[in-house]
């Protein structure tokens, strides 16, 4: 569990500060977001002694303890100005206009996407005990900004992401087809992160709330065909859009049904299924009840198509009109899902629509 995680990691003593931690705002770290994006983002000496100074206490919530801080101690590390639904001013033209381009007619079935096919895919790498790791995926949607998963970013050692490549396993990412030479490409741009953004009320478990930014240090260059922001539905047509049975694609690096993961992109159309559906699924599947949290989600997939580990944090996308041209929309976010991969039951999604005015809340010039 994600605080039993952090508890140990900063290794509070509680012995020391019981007694010291009179405040009037003692609260579940989680619920601080000044604690949990510095528990988050940075876990060194100062941490650890800033939250044994903030310790006030412990509790406990449906069956799991609690560890409280006085929230007042800590500084909020994310001053930039969310200028959207708290100010009325729109942050709509941090958005791209140009973004989502669809290949057209050369998109043709199988289950490896094609080189420029998604170019707003990124890699996003941990430093690890024997080195470097891909471990999940996300989206560009500005060239500051990386869409992604919380559970992406929370209590993980990110080392940077890689964005305009296809084939991780090949410097030179080549396409060959009958008759004309081969279309190849070598540039991909590795970019440090320069703060992550978790949603402040993610929750693991339940899943809750799985949604995070990332923002670059620099800006990306999109002046290469295998770098391009997606579109997000950020219109009342879009965002009002009715998922249930419509089909969408997944596109990612996870483990395939071989069992390993991929090396080269990989895609996989599905339905998305209804909401009833996905209660049931839920229930089975995370064995509570239906609350909240299924509001802010849906799920889909057929037997033998899913999206299966290391897709995590990568888009759901249904192609969509967006400024009068049709182009690919993000609508998901991969979430949770079956052990099994590929099985009769579903993938869940964070939900994008419900989370349009939080992502420009929390991005900046």
């Amino acid at each position: 569990m994600i605080k039993k995680i952090i508890f140990s990691v900063l290794v509070l003593h509680i012995s020391a500060v019981l007694g010291n931690g009179i405040c009037n705002d003692c609260m579940d770290y989680t619920k601080c977001k000044a604690a949990f994006d510095l528990v988050t983002l940075n876990r060194d000496d100062k941490t650890k002694q800033l939250f044994s100074k903030a310790f006030c206490g412990t509790g406990y919530e449906n069956g799991e303890r609690l560890y409280k801080v006085c929230c007042s101690v800590f500084t909020p590390l994310n001053t930039m100005p969310s200028l959207d639904s708290r100010s009325g001013i729109s942050k709509d033209h941090l958005l791209p206009e140009m973004c989502g381009s669809i290949l057209g007619n050369r998109i043709f079935g199988g289950k490896y996407a094609k080189l420029y096919e998604f170019p707003w895919m990124a890699l996003i790498s941990y430093n690890k005990r024997y080195g470097p790791q891909f471990e999940c995926a996300g989206t560009i949607i500005n060239s500051k900004y990386i869409l992604t998963a919380a559970h992406c970013v929370v209590n993980k050692n990110i080392r940077d992401v890689r964005i305009g490549d296809f084939d991780v396993s090949s410097e030179m990412d080549c396409e060959y087809e009958a008759g004309v030479y081969p279309t190849c490409e070598n540039r991909t741009q590795n970019m440090r992160v320069e703060m992550a953004i978790p949603h402040s009320e993610y929750r693991r478990m339940p899943p809750t709330n799985d949604i995070a930014l990332l923002r670059m240090q620099g800006e990306m260059d999109f002046s290469h065909s295998n770098v391009e922001p997606i579109c997000l539905p950020i219109t009342p047509e879009l965002q009002n859009t009715v998922l249930d049975f419509k089909t969408g694609t997944v596109a990612g690096w996870g483990v395939t049904e071989t069992g390993i993961e991929a090396t080269k992109l990989m895609k996989v159309d599905f339905p998305v299924k209804s909401n009833s559906d996905c209660k049931m699924y839920y229930r089975n599947m995370i064995n509570q009840r239906f609350n909240e949290t299924m509001k802010n989600q849906f799920c889909g997939g057929e037997f033998g198509k899913d999206s299966c580990n290391g897709d995590s944090g990568g888009p759901f996308m249904i192609k969509g009109i967006y400024n009068d041209v049709s182009r690919y929309v993000q609508y998901g976010i991969v979430s949770f899902g079956p052990r099994r991969c590929g099985s009769d039951r579903p993938g869940f999604y964070t939900d994008v629509t419900k989370y349009i005015n939080w992502i420009l809340d929390n991005i900046t010039d």
